[in-house]
């Protein structure tokens, strides 16, 4: 298929064709057939640019419902030259990714915008991969389709700040065990002062303390009953999940009859994204 630029080569060489048919001039002729030989190179050489390139796979880290997120395409160049100026993009989408070109026996990677609409499984649309290499007059393309569906997460969207009841009471204690001492600070606050060993010292110390432990947290379908709109309850747990798993919170989600006991880590932060994704609120309080 030609692009933009093929189209404006091809009508110039048709109009210098006429005028070298109107004038009879050798020159323009020879003009001429100079650019169709261009055009039919460009034809050759662009179609072989894009048969040698192969997709490997198509990958998908984890994607939020209406967040932007990557895809990674994985191509992969057998042949003994090498494949150039290749891009992609999703079907009925303008955001190209940025061209990549493939050493011989190689393998690449592009990456692709993508904001899913809702959470679930979803599949990706279709992939094209093209290139207009070497001369920009034509474009020669290839389909990749993803056969496995893929998970996306609910938004995350609401207030960052956990709920009040999501801490028990044994773990609102603000400061850890005391350490030692330390020279005041112009930063200190006066309250960390210890008076006492400043007297005895004769210079003003304050007091260093162990860090806290972080406590563990709660989470539940209860603690959104203030927001009417069951999607955005989900989103506002996501939320909470994502930010305690972040911040190195034990923590622990109850939705229903589905139950992740406290725990961190990566592991224990899909099971409960993956719980929220695949949530049917029609038999919920």
């Amino acid at each position: 298929m030609p692009s933009r630029f093929g189209v404006a080569f091809g009508a110039m060489a048709l109009v210098l064709f006429f005028l070298a048919v109107g004038y009879a001039n050798n020159l323009i002729y020879i003009f001429v057939f100079f650019l169709i030989s261009v055009a039919v190179t460009g034809i050759l050489l662009t179609n072989k640019n894009m048969d040698i390139v192969r997709v490997e796979g198509i990958e998908s880290p984890e994607l939020f419902a209406k967040e932007e997120g990557r895809v990674r395409v994985d191509l992969e160049n057998n042949s003994d030259i090498p494949a150039w100026e290749v891009e992609a993009v999703f079907a009925k989408s303008k955001d190209l990714t940025e061209r990549i070109s493939l050493a011989p026996k190689s393998q690449e990677s592009l990456f692709l915008r993508f904001t899913p609409l809702s959470r679930g499984y979803i599949s990706l649309p279709r992939i094209t991969l093209q290139s207009v290499y070497p001369f920009g007059l034509l474009r020669a393309w290839k389909y990749a389709v993803s056969e496995q569906k893929i998970l996306i997460f609910p938004q995350r969207r609401g207030d960052v700040e956990f709920p009040v009841d999501s801490v028990s009471g044994e773990g609102m204690q603000q400061s850890g065990l005391f350490r030692d001492h330390r020279t005041f600070q112009s930063a200190d606050p006066l309250s960390r002062i210890d008076w006492r060993a400043s007297a005895r010292r004769q210079e003003l110390l304050v007091k260093n303390y162990e860090e806290p432990e972080k406590p563990a947290l709660s989470f539940s379908w209860e603690q959104t009953a203030y927001l009417e709109d069951p999607e955005s309850r989900i989103s506002q747990l996501c939320l909470w999940v994502d930010q305690a798993a972040k911040q190195g919170y034990s923590y622990s989600l109850t939705v229903g009859s589905k139950e992740h006991g406290k725990n961190s880590g990566a592991a224990h932060r899909q099971e409960c994204l993956k719980t929220l994704a695949l949530l049917q609120t029609e038999n919920l309080p």
